[in-house]
């Protein structure tokens, strides 16, 4: 009897190891994932900005919520026949360039934050700025579902 105890046991014993490391892997699997996901990101925020696709109302289309673009458009200030979008949210609020700067643009830093939160530095004509923005993936697919201004 008592070495049917002690097999039990043992047998017991392995699944739960067993079943630990496949958690571990599982684990290490998951944050792996994750960091190529938050590199992507981090990416297509930069390639975003450098290349001003902000601007290009079919990028807005395919990667905005429709939320974001809803709020793009309300923040749209001026009369127009069809749609337009606030694009410079994206931006600095600087609408000329800073003065001996020569009209630099760049990104400066992407850092992922918390809950799809992303924040980016950057420079527009010469200015420095900072604007959070939140960006997940649906269906295999990038999309921006808000962006605001970081307050010094």
């Amino acid at each position: 009897m008592l070495y049917l105890i002690t097999n039990t046991h043992f047998a017991d014993m392995k699944r739960l190891i067993s079943c630990f490391v496949l958690f571990i892997v599982m684990l290490c699997n998951a944050s792996a994932q994750d960091k190529v996901l938050n590199d992507d990101i981090r990416f297509f925020i930069t390639k975003m900005y450098e290349d001003k696709l902000y601007q290009n109302y079919d990028f807005l289309r395919k990667h905005c919520s429709l939320e974001l673009l809803k709020k793009l458009q309300e923040a749209y200030p001026y009369d127009v026949d069809g749609v337009a979008y606030a694009t410079w949210l994206f931006r600095s609020e600087q609408q000329d360039s800073k003065p001996g700067t020569n009209g630099k643009s760049c990104m400066l830093e992407v850092k992922a934050d918390k809950d799809n939160w992303y924040i980016y530095r950057a420079i527009d004509m010469g200015w420095e700025f900072t604007k959070r923005i939140k960006v997940s993936t649906k269906d295999g697919k990038i999309v921006i579902s808000n962006i605001c201004p970081v307050e010094d």
